[in-house]
């Protein structure tokens, strides 16, 4: 035999029902809370991303800076090689000779003299 439940309208059973279709108040304020988090994490990701961008302008200072360093070096090399044969009295002729310094009249005589040391002094 079928048994029929019936329902009783009393105020125990209201209260019941009333608890069972209202929210849990810790949802209610998850919105807020969801929005405030990604807020958060904007903030934080817009921070990373301009550490960022400023680390690409450093590097790429750096290598300029590099490039910069290396050319200086190189000319400085060169320039200290250009003052050492320019103190060696037959390279300095001979640069003299190549740059039309010498006077018109002069005449310039070239000797293989064992005697005489290359900056034009004697033993």
């Amino acid at each position: 035999m079928a048994k029929h439940v019936i329902q009783l309208n009393n105020e125990f059973i209201q209260n019941k029902n009333r608890k069972a279709v209202a929210p849990v108040p810790k949802r209610k304020h998850l919105g807020l809370i969801l929005v405030v988090a990604i807020l958060l994490f904007s903030l934080a990701s817009m921070s990373l991303i301009k550490s960022y961008e400023n680390l690409q302008k450093q590097v790429a200072l750096e290598q300029s800076a590099k490039k910069q360093y290396d050319t200086l070096s190189k000319e400085v090399a060169t320039k200290k090689e250009e003052i050492k044969k320019l103190q060696d009295a037959n390279y300095l002729q001979k640069y003299a000779r190549s740059q039309d310094y010498s006077q018109s009249d002069e005449k310039v005589f070239n000797t293989n003299n064992p005697l005489v040391d290359g900056d034009g002094t004697s033993q």
